[in-house]
């Protein structure tokens, strides 16, 4: 049976050109979205210069950590890596041992520490504001372009890319905020490593030893101890001979790519985590819509031939030679399609690296290289999905009666078959049971719980549309069979009786408003419950929101306490870390506040403990991650900050909701204590009783200006606040959804085109009979608004359903869930698929009426013409 299916490919092309643009559009969205993905993994080191590339061997500290669980043959153990530099400590010793080793030219104590210029357009970039000794410039290495090298305390040397922000010049004075506070200092000169203006991700400013170390928070410990070697050493002989002489034998001498570890790539490394894991969101969306999309054109196609497929049975194929013809002409168009498909998504996945960097969500040095691994598995899932989405269907075809070349009538007789009463209720079951698991995931996993639901449930309806369809199209239907009298009853029968047509032309309207509808609605709850959460908490005037990376020292934060007309300030400073549970370890955000000035600033309402004990090594912890991890008032848990430090701490407090901050926090002083080198993030003002707010914020502004800061009275500050989550939401939002919808409005288009085949017949017979143009166009679009109908409500019925479980996930998180409606939105959505619908249909029926014109007087004999019916609409 080749032979024929290549004969009917090839002669037939214009049956198959849908399924086969269904196809390679599939294919193509799943190799582009895998390839981003695979990148991910393998562009975690730049191109540009490093911190270390000079260096032959850098002696660190240990940047990882395990945490080992159960015990026994179920033991096991999950490994962390520090996202900032886990510092040595006693680094001068450590460095004067370094020094003595044979083959060691120098050894270069490398310290850092926030150094953020206030000047110009300085601040306006994601780099992190970095300091270092000048020492340490020669580890990249950079070079003066400009200028000399700094002198005392009061000179620095600018990145030239720093430079340029700020607008600064040699000899210009900039100031420059430290942990120590604001200094005015004199630019000595402009340096740059080979090829750019600084190490990628870094604004670094270069100080004098003597002066970094000073500033440091904690100037007995460093990054690591670079050394420069003589002239043919070997850099592996040299880290031996090192590791032998280290003082604290769990420092490691490192070298080749185990040098790696500054903050650049720690930045970037989780830039690209953050990237991975938004992209295997998407993934999941872009391979469900081609999944079920193509599955579903290729049915569609096998039904619309069902005539041909009788023909040969009544010229003698047995159901056998049926099945594998069928599957032949799927296997031949699967390969050609899916070839295509990975063609389109090399250049696929290079577009859409270019739209994640454009919006900050990727670095901008990200690239995609063609992935033939990707790009193989990418050929045989569409293979697969082609040759799967037409095996049931090739199992009816083979079933079709010789007699059915006689049959006329479209009307569908036994569409509900017991596969599909198997499946639906499988579908349906797994809608249950994740419905049912939904509060129990959190906040964070009930996203993605939910859109998984969203995909069960379409596919339940889908399996189910016979049985819904019918009902639907009758409610649909019924007004516009009142007011057109005869063409809406006409489209609400076509609808009724080709229920197979009907229900393939409107799942991809389904899949299309379903999956929007979830990633929009649960993109907007999330936004919209955090923002809220934020308005109901907070109880201070004013917030001080530090600008630039680096954050506000101390000296800040006691100058705004004494602004005019304060009478509290409530720091808050902001890290990252792993917080240690019962079974496994989990990210976080991790916050410090200041326990004495807090209840003025905000009201954090414990559900267990006290907020009066959180002094000392202790933490107070949301509800939701207390339950996560299996923490309990009172008891002791292991925290590990952002560098790695784990910190033995007791849980005074469980609180019933985060109210805008991070999930744990700790007293200022001990975080200060772990982490000396963290600022603060803002600062919460609380004023005088009959202070005028407007001159008390004007206040705080003039000394924000010293540090790179901005004030704004409460109302101001949670208006922006929830502009930039929503505009955050609206990009996340187009990100996931862009291609998948792109995608989706094809098939929209396909389907429709392929049903209009199956209208033909249809047309001319009404045409025949003397309907005019007017009124078999009005027909088809009544048809095809029936038709977007019927998936549009099915699609918002599977959003629903999600919504009610996304609702009961946020309220058990202790959370004032909020879900605004999406209108404007879904109903952007709902007009696009009509519009779509509508092209696609019309155009089609135009070319059909061109060629199914009623003969003219001229050209039939008066008594053969049939009248024309009158009081047809």
């Amino acid at each position: 049976m080749l032979s024929v299916a290549l004969s009917a490919l090839r002669t037939r092309w214009a049956l198959f050109a849908g399924t086969f643009v269904a196809l390679a559009l599939g294919v193509a969205l799943i190799a582009s979205t895998g390839q981003v993905l695979d990148a991910t993994r393998g562009s975690s080191t730049p191109s540009s210069p490093g911190r270390y590339d000079a260096a032959a061997v850098v002696v660190r500290a240990g940047q990882s950590f395990t945490v080992d669980f159960g015990s026994g043959g179920g033991a096991y153990d999950q490994r962390r890596t520090a996202t900032s530099p886990h510092r040595l400590d006693h680094a001068q010793r450590t460095a004067d041992a370094v020094r003595g080793v044979p083959g060691v030219r120098q050894a270069v104590l490398d310290r850092s520490l926030p150094a953020q210029v206030v000047a110009g357009d300085a601040g306006d970039t994601t780099d992190r504001p970095v300091g270092h000794g000048w020492s340490s410039a020669q580890l990249t290495p950079f070079r003066l372009t400009e200028g000399r090298a700094p002198a005392g305390d009061d000179q620095v040397v600018l990145a030239a890319s720093l430079a340029k922000r700020a607008g600064a010049a040699v000899g210009d004075k900039v100031p420059v905020v430290t942990p120590q506070g604001r200094r005015e200092m004199t630019v000595a000169g402009i340096a740059a490593p080979p090829g750019k203006g600084g190490v990628p991700g870094e604004a670094t400013v270069f100080f004098s030893d003597a002066a970094a170390q000073r500033l440091s928070a904690d100037p007995d410990r460093a990054d690591a101890v670079a050394v420069l070697a003589e002239p043919g050493t070997s850099a592996t002989e040299l880290a031996g001979r090192i590791e032998a002489v280290l003082p604290d034998k769990s420092l490691k001498a490192g070298t080749g790519a185990a040098k790696g570890g500054d903050l650049t790539a720690a930045s970037r490394a989780a830039a690209l985590g953050d990237v991975a894991t938004l992209l295997a969101v998407m993934a999941v969306i872009a391979g469900f819509v081609s999944i079920f999309v193509v599955s579903g054109t290729f049915a569609f196609a096998i039904a619309q031939r069902r005539r041909e497929l009788a023909l040969l049975r009544t010229v003698g194929a047995a159901p056998p030679q049926v099945r594998r013809m069928i599957m032949a002409e799927s296997a031949v168009l699967g390969v050609v399609a899916s070839a295509a498909g990975c063609a389109i998504g090399i250049a696929g996945g290079r577009l859409l690296a270019s739209v994640l960097s454009s919006f900050g969500m990727a670095p901008e040095d990200f690239e995609v290289p063609a992935s033939p691994p990707i790009l193989l598995l990418s050929f045989f899932v569409g293979l697969g999905v082609a040759l799967l989405g037409v095996f049931a269907a090739s199992r009816r075809a083979a079933k079709v009666r010789p007699a059915e070349t006689m049959r006329d009538s479209a009307v569908e007789t036994r569409v509900m078959t017991t596969g599909r009463w198997i499946t639906g209720s499988v579908f349906a079951g797994m809608s249950l049971l994740l419905l049912v698991l939904l509060p129990q995931a959190g906040s964070d996993g009930a996203v993605v719980i939910s859109l998984v639901l969203t995909e069960i449930l379409v596919v339940t309806m889908v399996v189910f549309s016979p049985l819904l369809v019918p009902p639907l199209v009758r409610l649909a239907t019924f007004p516009l069979a009142a007011v057109t009298r005869i063409t809406g009853s006409l489209a609400g029968d076509n609808a009724r009786t080709a229920v197979r047509r009907t229900a393939s032309a409107a799942a991809p309207v389904l899949v299309t408003v379903a999956v929007a509808g979830s990633v929009i609605g649960v993109t907007d709850a999330s936004s919209a419950t955090t923002v809220a959460d934020a308005q109901k908490h907070l109880k201070a005037d004013v917030v001080v929101t530090a600008g630039g990376g680096a954050g506000l020292p101390s000296a800040a934060v006691r100058e705004l306490s004494s602004a005019p007309g304060v009478q509290a300030a409530s720091p808050v400073s902001e890290t990252s870390g792993f917080l240690v549970g019962s079974r496994y370890v989990m990210s976080s955000g991790i916050g410090a506040v200041d326990p004495e000035n807090l209840s003025g600033a905000l009201r954090l309402d414990p559900v267990k403990g006290s907020l009066g004990d959180l002094r000392g090594d202790t933490v107070a912890v949301t509800k939701l991650v207390a339950g996560q991890l299996g923490w309990r008032t009172g008891e002791e848990v292991d925290v590990h900050l952002a560098d790695a430090t784990k910190v033995r701490v007791k849980v005074a407090a469980v609180l019933s909701s985060s109210a805008g901050l991070p999930p744990v926090l700790f007293p200022q002083d001990t975080l200060a204590r772990h982490a000396p080198d963290t600022m603060t993030n803002a600062v919460y003002l609380s004023l005088a009783p009959g202070a005028d707010h407007a001159a008390a914020t004007a206040a705080a502004q003039k000394v924000a200006d010293g540090y790179g800061a901005t004030a704004q009275e409460r109302d101001h500050w949670l208006a922006e606040r929830a502009d930039a989550t929503q505009q955050e939401g609206r990009i996340l939002v187009l990100v996931l959804l862009g291609t998948a919808m792109l995608y989706s409005g094809i098939a929209i288009a396909n389907t429709l085109v392929m049903a209009a085949g199956e209208r033909a017949e249809g047309i001319t017979l009404l045409r025949k009979i003397g309907a005019t143009r007017g009124q078999v166009l009005r027909t088809v679009v009544w048809e095809t608004l029936t038709v977007v109908a019927v998936g549009g409500v099915l699609g918002v019925l599977a959003d629903g359903v999600t919504m009610i479980g996304m609702s009961r996930a946020l309220s058990g998180s202790g959370e004032g869930a909020e879900f605004p409606v999406p209108w404007l939105e879904m109903g952007s959505v709902l007009a696009g698929c009509l519009l779509v619908a509508l092209l696609a249909t019309l155009v089609p029926t135009l070319l059909q009426l061109r060629s199914s014109r009623p003969a003219t007087e001229e050209d039939e004999a008066p008594s053969t013409r049939e009248p024309v019916p009158t009081g047809v609409e």
